[in-house]
């Protein structure tokens, strides 16, 4: 089985508040993740941290919750990746795909994409628009098991870039370019989506 993994542990101190709780089309950035995952009929994990799991509602049907406690421990965001996969991998998972929750106009359809790739063997799957990589990111359960049992890797990029030969990517909506990292990234896309 395939797992979605929302990594939604970050404080957001550019944003404003943590990304979890930022509203797109009057939906968070959290529902809006999960959903994404939901219609491409994945379970889901999503990895929080103290702040964002006591503000959010209770999990809906499929979803799973990890707290990484720590977020701006050394390692930041492959941190909360590790433990996604940790968890994943306790729960049977034969692959994994990792969303930043940053990413509020990802798809249903982009997130299947990137499934269906995964379920041929591929053994990394990578959202791109246009010919530019961006998210999610679909591993396989070798590459899940790779990073678990290596405490040297630091980025999901160093991941990627061990060898060009196994990735493959799947052309997604411009959603998997639209990341925001601050509130003039949340203004921008804000009226783009909703001219």
């Amino acid at each position: 089985m395939i797992y979605g993994i929302v990594l939604a542990a970050g404080l957001g101190r550019r944003a404003g508040a943590p990304k979890a709780l930022l509203r797109l089309g009057g939906e968070t950035f959290h529902r809006r993740a999960v959903l994404a995952f939901r219609q491409a009929g994945l379970e889901v994990l999503v990895i929080v941290n103290p702040e964002v799991q006591g503000a959010l509602p209770e999990p809906v049907p499929g979803e799973i919750r990890a707290v990484n406690v720590d977020p701006d421990q050394p390692g930041g965001m492959f941190a909360s990746v590790r433990i996604g996969l940790t968890s994943a991998i306790d729960l049977g998972a034969t692959g994994a795909i990792l969303l930043p929750v940053d990413h509020p106009r990802v798809t249903g359809e982009d997130v299947r994409a990137v499934a269906d790739r995964l379920r041929t063997g591929a053994g990394i799957v990578v959202a791109s628009h246009e010919g530019r990589r961006g998210h999610p990111v679909g591993l396989s359960g070798a590459v899940m098991t790779e990073i678990a049992a290596d405490p040297s890797l630091e980025t999901l990029r160093e991941v990627v870039g061990r060898d060009p030969g196994r990735v493959v990517e799947v052309e997604g909506s411009a959603g998997v370019l639209e990341g925001v990292n601050t509130k003039e990234d949340l203004e921008l896309l804000s009226r783009r989506s909703f001219r």
